[in-house]
């Protein structure tokens, strides 16, 4: 596939899907850029978790048009081009039996990375989130809010195009969300694209460039989020040094 590098990563055009004969998403238009974070919020039932689903691959779209990278595909082809690429993260985490190391490795050997990269690879991750101390701790034994981050590595660590990221912050204490948006805005720096679903109205400020707000399945006008509110202000308020 021609990948054209100024297209965004995922672009939804008269998107929508149905579930048990209810519409549960009707997109008139939404395009995912590069190093772009999305904040996401709408009432329970609005269609957030779909959305992410649709863009992570996990849900395929009934009617509409789909392009990844600037290529338009069917539904099912773009299913397929983006998992993978576009990783999806419920606010449930699921961790598999064994340690930390484990969890944060599992990608990785289904990438066939040499095992002394692989460790490398993991204690960088696992430093970057902070929680290094944890390497060799069961996995099952975390706090709601470290098995979360644990997960949040264990998808960083693979570089995903897209990262979505479902109610992530709901079960964490203010440290460890603290932290959580730290993660994020670093993610940003490095040029991954992030969607953020939520209800909590302090994660919603903390994060974004651009504010989304769905209901009934339709999305509402895009608008400037807090948090790129913020950095422009900041920005602006800094003495020319050139």
């Amino acid at each position: 596939m021609n990948q054209d590098a100024s297209a965004p990563l995922v672009e939804l055009a008269g998107v929508h899907l149905a579930r048990g004969g209810r519409r549960v998403l009707d997109i008139d238009h939404l395009a995912v850029r590069r190093g772009q974070v999305l904040s996401l919020s709408g009432a329970n039932g609005s269609g957030k978790t779909s959305l992410l689903k649709l863009m992570a691959g996990l849900l395929i779209a009934d009617g509409g048009t789909l392009r990844c990278l600037g290529t338009s595909m069917r539904a099912r082809a773009a299913a397929r081009f983006c998992r993978g690429r576009h990783v999806y993260l419920h606010q449930v985490p699921y961790l598999f039996d064994g340690t930390v190391e484990d969890n944060v490795a599992y990608g990785l050997k289904l990438r066939g990375r040499d095992p002394a990269q692989r460790r490398v690879e993991i204690r960088d991750a696992l430093a970057w989130a902070e929680l290094d101390h944890l390497l060799d701790r069961p996995a099952r034994q975390l706090s709601g809010g470290e098995q979360q981050r644990v997960a949040l590595v264990r998808a960083r660590i693979l570089a995903p195009t897209l990262l979505l990221l479902d109610e992530i912050t709901a079960n964490m204490d203010r440290d460890s969300r603290r932290r959580t948006y730290a993660m994020v805005e670093d993610l940003r720096q490095c040029g991954s694209s992030v969607v953020f679903a939520s209800h909590d109205a302090e994660a919603l400020a903390a994060l974004g460039d651009t504010a989304l707000v769905l209901a009934a399945g339709r999305l509402g006008a895009a608008r400037p989020a807090p948090a790129a509110i913020i950095r422009l202000a900041g920005r602006a308020a800094r003495p020319d040094t050139r």
